[in-house]
């Protein structure tokens, strides 16, 4: 069922209560916003992919075999709604694989995917500034396109997707309710774009390379994002660009 919220905060808010249902007490991961939003929006399976460029994805979850087939499917065919949404970084969507159109588009990934088990696919990237992580694609046993509330909390959906991956870069990082509410959330977005910033001139890289070295370090340390940016923006670390590994300031 559609979460009708009043405005954008009130959407949020409910999205993150149903998330934080899922998870059951247990730290909030992937898999828990994944089986909220499929039960949210109304569609049979979602799944959650992390990427740092077109030949470069990892399946973070996928609530079922069909989600993790399309998601396979896109990636080792190079296109689909999911590999659209990351390239140019808006919502792709594709309400009936079927259709003459669509695989036109698609000539290899829309049948595949019908095969598959999934008549319909929607694709919302995992966008942090000029940083894209990756993708939340849903799908429909069924053709169909989503109601405008649906599109609404999907597209809320992947914000706390966003929200979810910057703050688990590892399993024994932080559980993501812990470092809530939004407003905090936001203030650490704020602070990866900026530490993100900050590492590429450090390092003479695109955002992208930065991002990932961000990103690799966190995952080393045990850590969320968030808590590696946070360290970066108060200049008590450093990244050096003749070296594989982050330093401590002063060192």
């Amino acid at each position: 069922m559609a979460i009708n919220g009043e405005g954008r905060g009130a959407r949020a808010a409910k999205a993150w209560a149903l998330i934080i249902e899922c998870a059951g007490g247990k730290p909030v991961a992937a898999e828990h916003v994944c089986q909220a939003v499929s039960a949210a929006v109304g569609v049979d399976g979602a799944a959650l992919s992390l990427s740092t460029g077109l030949d470069s994805q990892s399946l973070v979850h996928a609530t079922d075999e069909v989600a993790r087939r399309v998601a396979e499917l896109q990636f080792s065919l190079g296109e689909g709604p999911g590999v659209e949404a990351w390239a140019f970084g808006g919502t792709s969507l594709a309400p009936d694989l079927g259709s003459a159109a669509t695989a036109a588009r698609w000539p290899w990934l829309a049948p595949a995917a019908v095969q598959a088990g999934a008549r319909a696919v929607f694709a919302f990237p995992l966008q942090a500034g000029a940083i894209r992580l990756g993708t939340l694609d849903l799908y429909r046993a069924r053709s169909g396109p989503l109601a405008v509330e649906q599109l609404a909390d999907a597209l809320t959906f992947a914000a706390a997707a966003l929200g979810v991956m910057l703050h688990t870069a590892h399993p024994r990082a932080g559980p993501a309710q812990e470092v809530q509410p939004l407003g905090a959330m936001q203030e650490s977005r704020a602070e990866v774009y900026q530490a993100t910033g900050m590492i590429a001139a450090q390092l003479d890289a695109s955002l992208a390379e930065a991002f990932v070295r961000l990103r690799a370090h966190a995952f080393t340390q045990g850590v969320g994002v968030a808590e590696i940016a946070r360290l970066v923006v108060s200049r008590n670390l450093r990244f050096d660009p003749d070296g594989l590994t982050a330093s401590e300031a002063g060192d």
